[in-house]
């Protein structure tokens, strides 16, 4: 091997002993920790979206503002039962591929890292659309009709 060729050699090494260490002590612990969180931010919207979902039901002075909120019921169940669960399925996986150091390259780990968080992304911004939907239709309740709904509750 010539002088040249070690010297490559040397620096490919040490680039692939920063990229493990990167991605064992960095990018490991920060998907554990973006699983955890956004766990905790999904189970809490969906909760949040679903006592809304309640309040504007209870509110709502139409049937079509039942019927809608029905559409919100079906559009937050497919969320949690289809997208949710694939999306963490691919931050699991994708968790395990680091752990099992099964890449070969730092722009492998970095497509794979696009790959599998798209889906939360997906899941979080979806959340995001459907409450600013309900937010929408929350605001539209003619305060009125919440007054008139609170007397004849105290009847």
């Amino acid at each position: 091997m010539s002088e040249r060729e070690a010297i490559l050699d040397a620096i490919r090494e040490r680039r692939g002993t920063r990229d493990r260490i990167m991605f064992e002590n960095l990018i490991i612990p920060t998907v554990n920790n973006l699983r955890q969180t956004v766990d905790s931010w999904v189970d809490g919207e969906f909760k949040d979206l679903e006592d809304e979902i309640s309040y504007v039901d209870n509110f709502a002075p139409t049937d079509s503002a039942t019927k809608r909120l029905d559409g919100f019921r079906k559009e937050l169940l497919e969320i949690r039962n289809n997208q949710l669960s694939k999306a963490s399925k691919q931050l699991d996986d994708l968790v395990e591929y680091i752990k099992q150091q099964k890449y070969e390259s730092v722009s492998q780990i970095i497509s794979m890292l696009n790959e599998k968080l798209t889906p939360i992304l997906i899941v979080m911004s979806n959340l995001i659309k459907a409450r600013e939907r309900l937010d929408g239709m929350a605001e539209m309740i003619p305060l009125a009709s919440i007054e008139e709904n609170r007397e004849s509750n105290e009847r």
